[in-house]
């Protein structure tokens, strides 16, 4: 990454509707790019952010410990989200020290996810956002499907059974979480449609 495209990236930070910088992270799954070249432009990147007073949105696939190494040397932005985050108990402990918040999408709904009610638990309500990843990671019982907006409430609904919430509570939590984190003014959002 050239100084010319961080540049461009610090400009579009700028922008009145721009409210993060991301996704970026380190993918350790393929290796399309050396490693090594992903941890230095990954560094980059949060520097820009935390210049721009930007949150971050976190990719991170077989790399937690070079991600949370990148994190806490590289200037971390005052806050950012774990994108689609399926990781253990103790790397969930590790990124909620470093401000960040935790976003569950799909996966959480998958009959085989047997440690994520676990991980849910250790996330403070206040620290828990949700999402699709659409197309991908569709949640049950729709897997093989096309993922899509719509199927967020079965991500909701599955978090509100694990944690002893209605999906209205899920919803709300998560959408004022989303507007602190995103730093936007929820008087300008006509809150949501109505959930059951």
């Amino acid at each position: 990454v050239s100084g010319e495209d961080l540049a461009k990236i610090g400009k579009m930070l700028t922008h009145e509707k721009v409210v993060a910088l991301g996704e970026i992270g380190l993918d350790y799954h393929y290796d399309h790019s050396p490693r090594e070249l992903q941890r230095e432009v990954f560094r980059q990147q949060l520097a820009v952010a935390a210049k721009m007073k930007k949150p971050v949105i976190i990719h991170v696939r077989e790399a937690h410990p070079d991600l949370l190494a990148g994190l806490k040397d590289g200037g971390l932005p005052y806050r950012g989200v774990m994108h689609c985050y399926s990781g253990s108990k103790e790397l969930t402990r590790e990124y909620l020290k470093l401000n960040m918040y935790i976003s569950i999408g799909g996966p959480v709904t998958f009959t085989n996810a047997k440690k994520m009610p676990e991980m849910l638990k250790e996330i403070p309500t206040e620290r828990l956002l949700i999402e699709t990843d659409a197309p991908y990671l569709t949640p049950h019982p729709f897997r093989g499907q096309r993922n899509e907006p719509a199927y967020l409430t079965r991500v909701a609904m599955k978090i509100s059974e694990i944690l002893g919430l209605t999906p209205r509570e899920v919803a709300d939590l998560t959408r004022n979480n989303a507007y602190a984190c995103f730093g936007i003014d929820e008087s300008n959002s006509d809150g949501g449609r109505s959930w059951s």
